[in-house]
Formats: C-alpha cells, sequence, structure tokens
C-alpha cells in the first residue's frame, strides 16, 4: 500500500472532529473502502482506455448518426491517425490544436496524439478568427485540425500564425454513405489547396505507410490543453495530465452500478472538459457506447432517448429545462436512465424538482443530480448520490477531491456552516495554465498546510455531514450559445473591458439576458462621456467588440443609461440590472 493509500485509509478510519472539514473529511463516509483506497490509474489516457478494452473488440465503442464504430474499429482509426500526424512531422511533446464539435474525429486526435507522446490543444471550432489565431500562436501549432465551417474565417489568415498544415476534418467524414451524400449536397464544401489546407480523407491516406509505436510518455506530465476563461474570461490553457485526467476519470464513475454496454449521451461539445473527460472519455474507459451528437438540439431530447436508450447523460440546466416546455416528454420511457447530471452553472430547487418528477414518472432509475466543478480540476470536483442529493447543494466532494472553504480576507480555513470561498485540491489539479505563472499563482495558492489549493471564486459552506452548499460567485460567469449551437461560457467582465476601451465610454455593466433560443444573450447597459452621440458611440462599440471578442460574447443589445444602480458598498450593482 502506498503511503497516500495509507493516508486516505487513515483519513476514513479517523473518527475525530476538529471541526474543519478538509482535515475531518466527513464526506468518505459516502465511499467504500475499495473506492478511498483504489490505486491511481498512473498510465497514459490512451492506455487507460484500450487496457480496459482490448479484450472485447466486437463491442461498439460510438454510437454516430447511424454509425457504429466497435473498440477495434476505434484503436485502428486511433493508429491511423497516429501514424498521419506522425507523418505531418508530429513529435513527442509538439502541441497540436485541435477545434472540432462532437466528432468521432475529435476523439481519434486526442488518442493518437497521446500514444505517440504529443499534447491535444482542444478548443472551440468555431471560436472565431482572432481568437483562433492567438490560440494556434499561444501554443506554437505546427498543425492544427479544424472544423470544415470555420475553415472560411482562417483561411486567409494563415501566415500570421506559425501553422505549416491545416487538416480540415467534416461531420460527414464518418457519417453512414446515404447520410454522408445528403450532408455534402447541403453543405457547400470548401475549395482546400491540398498544401496548407488539406482534407481528413488527403490526411490520413499520407500516413498509411507509416509504422505507428507508442511513446514511452510521463503520464504526470501535459497531456491536453483544455481552455478556460476561469473567473476573468480571458482564455487560459489549463495544462491536464494524463495521470489527473484518469483520476478524474475513476472518480466519477467509482460510487456508479454499471455494466459494459451500457450508452452515455453526449451533448455537449468535446472543447468542454465536462463532456471531453466525463461524458465520452471515463465512458469508453468503462467500455460503454459514446453517442455522439454534433450538434444537439435540447427540443430533441425525447427522440434522443427513444434512439439511443442512454443510461447516463451528463448535461446543463437550460438543457434538462426543456423537459419541463415539452408536452409530450410524458410519453417518453426513460427506464433506461440510471445516472443524470447538470453543471456548469445552478439550477433552481423549483426546477430541478420539477424534472425529476418529470423523470421518475416517465420511468427513471434515478432524480436530476448535480455537481460543482471547474477546468483546473479537470472537470467536476463534487457529485451528489441518492444518499447526498440535498435540496440546494452541489454534493460531496470526489472520493480523492479535498475542499475546505477558505476566508476571503486570510485564507484561513473556516469550519463547519461558515461561508468562505471554496477550494479544492487533489490528483486532478491541472498543472498549470499554459506559459502563464502569474495567472496560474493567482488562483492556485499554496496555503499554510503546504498544499495547493485551488480557488474557485465560488461561495460557499460545507456542513458536519461534508455536503457542499454554493451561495455565491466572487465573480460572474453566465452560460451562452454561439450561433453554430455550441454551448460556452459568457464572461461579462472580458465584455465589460473590451467596452471600457473605447474612448467613448465612461462606464459600463454587462448582463447575461435569459434567452430561449441562446440561453443567456449578453446586453450592456453603458454611460457615454458627455457630448457624445449615442449612434455613433454604439458603431465604436460594436466594432471594438466584433474586432475583439468571439461572436457568442457580441452583446445583442446596448442601452445607453445615464446612471447605473449601486450597491451599498458603491459597487455596480449587475443584480438590480439583471432583475430589471
Amino acid at each position: 500500500m502506498t503511503d497516500r493509500q495509507t493516508d486516505r485509509q487513515t483519513d476514513r478510519q479517523t473518527d475525530r472532529q476538529t471541526g474543519y472539514p478538509s482535515v475531518d473529511k466527513p464526506w468518505l463516509k459516502f465511499y467504500s473502502e475499495e473506492a478511498i483506497n483504489a490505486p491511481l490509474p498512473e498510465c497514459t489516457i490512451y492506455e487507460y482506455m484500450y487496457e480496459n478494452n482490448k479484450n472485447y473488440p466486437s463491442d461498439i465503442a460510438i454510437l454516430y448518426l447511424g454509425r457504429k464504430i466497435t473498440y477495434k474499429e476505434l484503436f485502428d482509426n486511433i493508429d491511423r491517425t497516429a501514424a498521419a500526424f506522425l507523418k505531418a512531422g508530429v513529435k513527442e511533446k509538439d502541441i497540436v490544436t485541435i477545434a472540432l464539435p462532437s466528432i468521432p474525429e475529435a476523439l481519434y486526435c486526442v488518442y493518437a496524439l497521446n500514444k505517440i507522446g504529443a499534447v491535444a490543444n482542444v478548443i472551440h471550432p468555431l471560436a472565431g478568427k482572432e481568437e483562433t489565431l492567438n490560440y494556434f500562436n499561444e501554443v506554437q501549432s505546427k498543425i492544427a485540425v479544424i472544423f470544415d465551417g470555420a475553415y472560411d474565417a482562417i483561411a486567409n489568415d494563415m501566415d500570421k500564425t506559425m501553422v505549416e498544415k491545416v487538416i480540415v476534418a467534416s461531420p460527414a467524414d464518418s457519417l453512414p454513405i446515404t447520410l454522408k451524400i445528403a450532408y455534402r449536397l447541403k453543405v457547400k464544401q470548401p475549395s482546400l489547396d491540398g498544401k496548407v489546407f488539406v482534407s481528413w480523407k488527403s490526411f490520413i491516406r499520407e500516413g498509411r505507410e507509416t509504422a505507428v509505436t507508442a511513446a514511452r510518455k510521463d503520464c504526470h506530465e501535459m497531456a491536453i490543453i483544455s481552455h478556460t476563461g476561469g473567473t476573468t474570461g480571458e482564455p487560459k490553457g489549463v495544462m491536464c495530465s494524463d495521470v489527473g485526467l484518469n483520476a478524474l476519470m475513476y472518480q466519477i464513475v467509482c460510487r456508479f452500478t454499471y455494466q459494459r454496454q451500457g450508452c452515455s449521451l453526449s451533448v455537449l461539445p468535446p472543447f468542454v472538459n465536462y463532456s471531453l473527460v466525463e461524458s465520452m472519455m471515463a465512458m469508453l474507459v468503462i467500455g460503454y457506447k459514446v453517442a455522439l451528437i454534433p450538434k444537439y438540439e435540447r427540443e430533441k431530447f425525447g427522440s434522443y432517448i427513444c434512439k439511443y436508450r442512454p443510461n447516463i447523460i451528463l448535461s446543463i440546466p437550460s438543457y434538462w429545462e426543456a423537459l419541463i416546455e415539452d408536452d409530450n416528454i410524458k410519453k417518453v420511457d426513460m427506464s433506461c436512465i440510471e445516472q443524470a447530471y447538470y453543471g456548469g452553472e445552478g439550477m433552481t430547487t423549483d426546477n430541478e424538482e420539477k424534472i425529476s418528477s418529470i423523470m421518475k414518472k416517465c420511468g427513471s432509475k434515478t432524480e436530476l443530480c448535480k455537481g460543482l466543478g471547474s477546468t483546473e480540476m479537470g472537470a467536476g470536483a463534487t457529485q451528489t448520490y441518492s444518499d447526498c442529493n440535498h435540496s440546494g447543494s452541489v454534493g460531496i466532494p470526489l472520493v480523492w477531491v479535498n475542499c475546505k472553504i477558505a476566508d476571503t480576507e486570510t485564507n484561513e480555513e473556516v469550519t463547519y456552516d461558515h461561508k468562505g470561498e471554496i477550494c479544492f485540491t487533489g490528483p486532478s489539479l491541472m498543472l498549470g495554465y499554459y506559459n502563464n505563472e502569474d495567472a496560474t499563482n493567482e488562483i492556485v495558492m499554496t496555503h499554510s498546510d503546504g498544499i495547493r489549493w485551488l480557488h474557485t471564486g465560488d461561495i460557499g459552506y460545507i456542513n458536519g455531514e461534508g455536503i457542499l452548499y454554493v451561495t455565491g460567485r466572487i465573480k460572474r460567469i453566465v452560460m451562452t450559445k454561439g450561433r453554430d449551437g455550441q454551448v460556452t461560457k459568457l464572461f461579462p467582465d472580458r465584455i465589460e473591458r473590451t467596452i471600457s476601451s473605447c474612448n467613448c465610454v465612461e462606464l459600463c455593466c454587462v448582463i447575461g439576458v435569459p434567452d430561449e433560443a441562446r440561453i443567456h444573450y449578453p446586453k450592456a447597459f453603458v454611460i457615454v462621456n458627455e457630448d457624445v452621440d449615442t449612434e455613433s458611440a454604439k458603431k465604436e462599440i460594436m466594432e471594438s467588440c466584433i474586432q475583439n471578442l468571439p461572436e457568442y460574447m457580441v452583446p445583442e443589445e446596448i442601452e445607453f443609461v445615464d446612471d447605473l444602480p449601486r450597491t451599498s458598498r458603491g459597487k455596480i450593482d449587475y443584480r438590480a440590472l439583471e432583475d430589471r
């Protein structure tokens, strides 16, 4: 038994109550000794998936719009992709940028790069020209794989980057032949030069004669770069290690009862770790089928259930809340659903209860559960189960995650039921932000206990049972959906900084306005400088936003006001604007 396992067992057996949750770990009573003392999967993410499935080659790995891809086909396609990357000149520790929606090629790329010892820099497939080019340059990618829908936006600007080859993949590449023809007829295909820009098919063909040997990779080093705005909205690359991601994958299923060939319905895109790591990769590790939906439509929830019969669904509040509005949902048989979670943002207790009631009436084996996490922790850090799914809570820390509530002034831990900033630590904690030590040190701090703790920006408390409650947030984040239908985070702070940089602006505040189509859309309240015409001001603001922000962060509304509401402490009261 390792020292770390001994420590965990000691924590489990300790009966004392010091008054400090991070020492007592009262949540461990919800876990088995086996879960607490299991060894960390110290291997690469590819090896973790392969070793658990190599003896089941005929089992189905991916369900993709009518096509069934077996685990053997998955391994073969990963090897073909790895060979093509090697032929293109990718070497160990090189960083290749992947900008794809939920299509099989996204998984092929991530695993193939991992197998040959390279790193996948996973980004939003339609982040917009400037942001996409910045992502390329930040990690100095020489090779990139993009979605065909992004080609037009960046095709004429590759000379501003170090990228030498761009592989253009399409949702049609893995479709059954009839659907592939229909897609090609419906969607105009980009005209590629065959040199800088090549099709996925040509890319794979080029690597046919190249031998693939798995790299001897240190699993404690970087495997994937995922992107987050943290609490500020400025894009940062989160460096995730193999062992950290594997630890997360183990933890989220260690209390589940499951059998091979269950099904996970992946409703979110792979640039979100919550989807890539938890809904896709973790499910492949346990031998599940992963149903990939390139463009999820929340009003089709019932038809997805009927078609795929999923056992687990990890989603977001707005997608679940569609059930409340669907008059036909009561006809859907949900008896297949064993695990149902929401994350990304909060949900009202009333809506959560309504959704759980609908699910139960439709035969679901579970009520709606939830968790709290961040990309800096791999994805999830807490989870609820049937015996700790208390109203208003976000559950208990994952079995290897430690949690403390820190005083916002001193960082010292507070006792049970006292509010402070929620902090996490554990094996899934990021290595740091890529090439940004200052930003890393702002959010990951070594406390007086000598441990590195992630400061989440969430305010909350832990009760005596070890159940965590979130009561507020130091910084504002809301969810939104771009024109491409992809769900992502909206950062009012970042939009405000862009607007405030305009010469015509004296002060501004941005909020997320609830919207059926977009979840939330950004609206700006702006005070302009004296003698400034609002029409010219609006033009200047919009030009700046379009130039400097991703499409989904550009305000849909600008309201010019004479004053902004203030809190008792004199800060702009964005909540009052939201209430308005």
